[in-house]
Formats: C-alpha cells, structure tokens, sequence
C-alpha cells in the first residue's frame, strides 16, 4: 500500500508539476508566442509576468515582478509563480526588431489546479525612410503635399498627417517605423502649377527588419 502511494505521488509531480493540495498555493500560465505574418515560433522572447498586490489591505502602486522566463525553440513558455492576494496582472514581451507587447490578465482567469493558455501574438518592425527632393530647375513656387495613407496605429510611428514642401530648396529626409511585411500607401499632390496639380498614389511593401526607402522628386 505505501509503494502505491510513493508511486502516485511521484507520477502526479511528474505529469502536472504539483499535487492539487500543493497547487492551492501555485498559479500556471504557459502557451506560444507567434509572429502574424506568417505565424512561425518566436523563439528566445523574453516574457515577463508582473503582478499588482494586495499588502495588509493596502494597494501597491506598482506591478512587481511576480516571474520571468524565455520562449522555446517551439515558441512555448511556461511560467509557476506563487499565489497572491493580486487584483491585476501583466504579461510584458520584449525582443529586438519586435513591437513590444503588454497585456492584462485578469485574476480571475487564474485556477489553482488548472493552467491558464494563454497565446501571444507578436508584430515584427520595419523601418521607413521618406526622401523629398526638389530636382532642377527648381523655383520659389514650387509645392509638394505628401501623406501615408495608412495608419497602423500603436505599431507604428508613422502617421497620416499632410506634409507641406515649398520653395526652391527642399531636400528633406525622414524616418519612421511600421510592422513588417505590409504594404505602405501613399499619395503625392504637386501643386506647383495650382491650376494643373500632378495627384500620384503608390505604395512600397515593407519587409521586416529592413529599411525601405520612399523617394519622391519633383
């Protein structure tokens, strides 16, 4: 009878980590992290899970680090912390060439004896130059109006705003970031000659962890 038990306690540590009595003080959360390009495995992300805490009935003010841990070469994590008095969690992904990912989790998703899947989806970078030159002959008058017309939102630092280039002397360069491996739209109005204005629309395909160039001359 005590070799049964021996042999159903070490098979219940193998399979789930811990027994449900010693689970009651232990939350699991684990999934994968994957690119939405093409949904392949990240691999080697560093995932962090922060908690905000309960103290004597006192809220602290901050997310404290609660456990860390490194995606697989399958994408796979898997993070044990202990039990808290918690009213908010974070998970907080960072990798280079890879937008920053920060999600909630509410508490009460949380079991003691079953562990919480929890997926991640993750946007790689990409890097847009703008170049606006003037060619000659150039003159006073001469007028550019150029806007992306896409907006990305919080992936991206590039916005839709008009630019205005006037004058005789414009060579202006500019940068910024968008996800990766999207087409970027955009439209040019040379107002140069008011009464004949020049309207292009074009789009460049960005490929993640490059810089692509736009160059607009007039």
């Amino acid at each position: 009878m005590v070799k049964k038990i021996q042999i159903l306690l070490v098979t219940c540590i193998l399979i789930s980590g811990c027994c449900r009595e010693n689970c009651a003080g232990t939350y699991i959360i684990h999934g994968t992290v994957s690119s939405n390009v093409d949904g392949s495995a990240c691999v080697g992300f560093e995932i962090e899970l922060k908690e905000q805490v309960l103290s004597g009935g006192v809220l602290n003010g901050f997310y404290e680090t609660a456990a860390t841990t490194t995606t697989d070469a399958s994408g796979y994590y898997h993070i044990e912390f202990p039990r808290k008095n918690a009213i908010s969690y974070q998970i907080e992904i960072e990798h280079e060439g890879w937008f920053p990912i920060l999600e909630e989790i509410d508490p009460e998703q949380f079991s003691p004896d079953i562990p919480l899947d929890f997926d991640i989806i993750t946007t790689p970078k990409a890097d847009l130059e703008v170049v606006v030159h003037n060619a000659p002959p150039a003159f006073d008058i001469d007028k550019m109006r150029m806007r992306f017309l896409r907006s990305f939102e919080q992936y991206s630092t590039c916005d839709t705003e008009w630019r205005v280039f006037h004058g005789a002397e414009i060579d202006s360069t500019w940068f910024c970031i968008i996800p990766g491996d999207v087409w970027m739209p955009y439209l040019t109005i040379d107002q140069t000659d008011p009464e004949n204005e020049i309207t292009t629309i074009d789009s460049v395909y960005c490929e993640s962890f490059s810089t692509t160039t736009i160059t607009v001359e007039y």
